[in-house]
C-alpha cells in the first residue's frame, strides 16, 4: 500500500461542492475566470497555433475535448494541452510561490466538463481537488530545488480533479493518480538559459499526460501499487520523505487562499520588478541612473537574475523571466505590455546599456520573510551621486494584498476585447463570474468562441 497515494485518491473522490466554504468558492471562480480570460488573451500564440494543427478529430469511441476560443471537439488530451499552452502562454495565469501555476490544471477541465454534462458546480470542485493536491504536493516534495518541474504538482492535481470531474471510483482514482505519477517527472531544464517556447508548453504536456492517464484508468488500466512511497517510488529516488499537509473542511484547511493572481504578464517573481520601476522612475528618469541595485529572494534571483541570458534575452521566454529587461523596460515606459515581448522589443540594443546599470543578488533578510511576505528593495544611484530607494512589499496581487473585484474584471475584459469585442467580453465575464449558478458549461464556453476559430 501507499498511504500518499490512498490520501490523494480519498480527498479526490470525496470532497463534494457541499463541503467547500463560501470563500474558497468565491476565490475558485476567480482563478477559473482568470484562467480562462488568460486563454483568450494567448489564442493566437504560436504554440496554441501548432496544438491546434496538431489536434484532430475526436477519434471514434474516444472521450472528446473542447479547445477554448472554438466550438471544434478534438481528442481529450489534445484539448486539454492547446488549452493549457494558450492559458500559460502571456504568462499571467494565477501562481503559487514558489511552485509554479495552479490554474495550468484548468486546461484540463475546460475541455472535458462541457462534454460531460458537469455543472459549474462540479467544475469548481474538481479545480479545488486540483488546486488543494497540487500545493500540498509542492510543499512537501521541494521537487524544484533538486532540479524537477512544476509539471509533477500540475500532472497529479490535474488527475484527481479530472477523477473527481468524471466521478471516477477510489481504486480507478488510485490507478490513474498512480499512472500520471510514474509517468510525469520533467526536468526544469525548461527554464533554464535562453527559454524556448517548452517554458509555456512543459506544463501543457503534463495536462495531457494526466488526461490520458485518466482516460487510461478509467477504461480498466491499472498503475503501480506504490508510486511514492514503494520501491522505487518518488519518495526513494527523489524526493525523500512526504508528510502531506491534512486535507479538511473548515476554511483555514484549505491552502487555495494563497494562490495569487498577477497583475502583470510576467513571472510572479518579476510582479515587484514592475511596481519598483514604477516607484523608482516617479523620482528620477532612467537616463539620469548611474547604478541600479536589486535585493530580493533566492528564487527570484535563481529564476530571473542569476544568468548571462537573462541580461540578453533573445527569446519571448526568456524576456518575461528576465528581472534586469523588465525593471529596464518598466523604468524606460511605466508598466508591461505585450508589446514588451515582441522581438523588436526585447532585441532591441537601446535597452542594452540601462539593463547593464542593474544588478540583482539574494538579500538574507528579505529571503527568510517568505513565503509569507514578499519583498523586493531596489537602492539607485544617479550620476550625481543621489542615492534613491525603493521597497516593494507583498505587491498587488498577494494573497494578503489581492486585486479587487474590479481589478480582475478589466484585466479579464481586457484580454478578451480583441478577439470577442467589448460587448462578448463583459457578457463572459459576469457569466464566468457566477459560473456556480451554470448547468450548460458548453454555453459558457461559448460566450468566448473566437469568431472564425475553426479556421485559424
Amino acid at each position: 500500500m501507499d498511504p500518499i497515494l490512498d490520501s490523494l485518491a480519498d480527498y479526490a473522490t470525496t470532497l463534494a461542492y457541499r463541503d467547500l466554504p463560501r470563500n474558497i468558492v468565491a476565490l475558485s471562480k476567480e482563478r477559473l475566470f482568470d484562467a480562462l480570460g488568460c486563454a483568450i488573451g494567448a489564442y493566437d500564440c504560436e504554440p496554441a497555433r501548432i496544438a491546434r494543427a496538431l489536434a484532430g478529430p475526436a477519434a471514434y469511441g474516444a472521450q472528446a475535448g473542447r479547445i477554448v476560443g472554438s466550438k471544434e471537439l478534438v481528442a481529450a488530451d489534445s484539448a486539454g494541452f492547446a488549452n493549457t499552452c494558450m492559458i500559460r502562454n502571456l504568462d499571467f495565469n494565477d501562481t503559487l510561490l514558489p511552485g509554479g501555476h495552479p490554474s495550468d490544471c484548468s486546461g484540463a477541465m475546460f475541455a472535458i466538463a462541457p462534454l460531460i454534462g458537469a455543472s459549474g458546480e462540479r467544475l469548481i470542485t474538481a479545480m479545488v481537488v486540483a488546486y488543494e493536491i497540487l500545493i500540498r504536493l509542492q510543499d512537501s516534495t521541494k521537487l524544484r530545488e533538486r532540479g524537477w518541474d512544476q509539471g509533477f504538482g500540475i500532472g497529479i492535481g490535474t488527475a484527481a480533479g479530472l477523477a473527481n470531474l468524471m466521478g471516477l471510483d477510489r481504486e480507478a482514482t488510485r490507478h490513474a493518480l498512480s499512472i500520471t505519477c510514474v509517468a510525469n517527472v520533467p526536468m526544469r531544464a525548461s527554464r533554464a538559459g535562453q527559454l524556448s517556447m517548452w517554458k509555456g508548453v512543459a506544463t501543457a504536456y503534463a495536462v495531457r499526460n494526466a488526461i490520458f492517464g485518466v482516460l487510461l484508468a478509467k477504461a480498466g488500466m491499472s498503475g503501480p501499487e506504490a508510486p511514492f512511497t514503494g520501491r522505487h517510488g518518488l519518495c526513494d529516488l527523489i524526493s525523500g520523505p512526504i508528510e502531506l499537509p491534512p486535507f479538511g473542511e473548515r476554511p483555514e484547511h484549505f491552502l487555495l487562499p494563497r494562490v495569487k493572481i498577477k497583475a502583470w504578464p510576467v513571472a510572479h517573481a518579476m510582479q515587484s520588478a514592475i511596481w519598483a520601476g514604477i516607484e523608482l522612475r516617479k523620482q528620477v528618469p532612467h537616463d539620469e541612473l548611474a547604478s541600479i541595485d536589486v535585493q530580493t529572494f533566492w528564487h527570484a534571483w535563481h529564476e530571473s537574475g542569476s544568468e548571462p541570458a537573462k541580461w540578453d534575452p533573445t527569446t519571448k521566454e526568456t524576456a518575461d523571466h528576465s528581472l534586469p529587461y523588465i525593471l529596464a523596460w518598466t523604468l524606460r515606459h511605466g508598466g508591461i505590455t505585450q508589446q514588451a515581448f515582441l522581438p523588436e522589443s526585447y532585441l532591441d540594443p537601446s535597452i542594452r546599456p540601462l539593463m547593464n546599470l542593474i544588478t540583482v543578488r539574494v538579500d538574507d533578510e528579505i529571503e527568510k520573510q517568505m513565503p509569507k511576505v514578499v519583498r523586493m528593495r531596489v537602492n539607485a544611484r544617479d550620476r550625481a551621486g543621489k542615492p534613491y530607494e525603493v521597497d516593494i512589499v507583498n505587491p498587488p496581487g498577494h494573497e494578503d494584498n489581492p486585486l479587487s473585484a474590479d481589478d480582475l474584471a478589466a484585466k479579464f475584459i481586457r484580454q478578451c476585447e480583441p478577439l470577442l469585442g467589448k460587448k462578448r467580453a463583459e457578457a463572459a465575464h459576469a457569466l464566468w463570474k457566477n459560473i456556480d449558478a451554470v448547468t450548460d458549461l458548453n454555453g459558457a464556453l461559448d460566450a468566448v468562441t473566437v469568431e472564425g476559430a475553426a479556421m485559424r
